[in-house]
């Protein structure tokens, strides 16, 4: 069941404004799970720094986006570069990105979406993690309503340590990394400051290389063109490392019943 409910979503998902008459600024696309507002658990995602692409299905950011919507979950995905462009925020790449994601939940908010009662992960993908640590490491992150954190490949360079933890982490891992080693995410883990309550867990996948995760070019995400760095069983293992994370800590439409 839950093979078609994903099929489905990935065959119908496309960003849509946030709503009709209010529309969201060009750099942050909306992928929700249905069409109405009613309260959902919600998703920002951040990219790696080859950026978006073209957001149909085979490109990694709309097929993470159909899979997450078929658990219930209200997708934003963040053009980060040109949101930097118009917001122009001060500090370092990850603390750039988190003023780009208050500043687009304060918009979604006003139209009704991403409602705080309901609890949000964010997503980032190599450069994109640091937006995602850093959110993960704040009240920033904690007092919009963020939940948990997922990193694919995250570049950690610029994270303050020890790494003040506020929320479950996930971290998806190849190996044979050469971008972003795994040796360096294992040190930010390791020299954290600790909170039993929080767990940063971290799954490596030998072999796997940066952008393991990446079956198609992103701006020809119909080709059929296989990327080099694709590992189909690290990106099917990550899928279901995602999918236990989330039910283990309950967020999924089911988890946000306000009525």
């Amino acid at each position: 069941m839950r093979a078609l409910l994903f099929l489905s979503a990935l065959l119908a998902a496309a960003p849509v404004p946030a709503q009709d008459g209010n529309p969201l600024p060009a750099d942050l696309h909306l992928v929700p799970a249905a069409a109405d507002t009613k309260p959902r658990p919600w998703a920002i995602f951040f990219p790696r720094a080859m950026g978006l692409g073209t957001l149909a299905p085979g490109n990694q950011y709309a097929d993470l986006a159909a899979f997450l919507n078929a658990r219930g979950i209200d997708v934003l995905i963040v053009d980060d570069d040109a949101a930097l462009r118009r917001l122009g925020p001060p500090g370092s790449a990850g603390e750039k990105r988190a003023a780009v994601a208050i500043d687009a939940l304060a918009r979604l908010r006003t139209t009704g979406r991403f409602d705080m009662r309901c609890p949000g992960i964010v997503v980032g993908w190599s450069r994109g993690g640091e937006g995602a640590l850093t959110l993960a490491s704040s009240r920033n992150g904690t007092d919009s309503g963020i939940r948990a954190a997922i990193v694919y490949y995250p570049s950690v360079g610029g994270q303050v340590r020890p790494w003040p933890q506020r929320m479950p982490v996930l971290a998806l891992q190849g190996t044979s990394d050469g971008i972003a080693p795994a040796r360096k995410l294992e040190e930010l883990a390791a020299g954290r400051v600790k909170n039993d309550e929080h767990p940063f867990t971290i799954k490596t996948y030998p072999g796997a290389r940066h952008r393991f995760d990446v079956a198609h070019p992103t701006d020809r995400p119909d080709s059929a063109k296989i990327e080099k760095d694709f590992d189909a069983k690290a990106h099917a293992d990550a899928l279901a490392a995602i999918d236990a994370f989330l039910t283990e800590r309950a967020i999924s439409g089911a988890s946000c019943a306000l009525d």
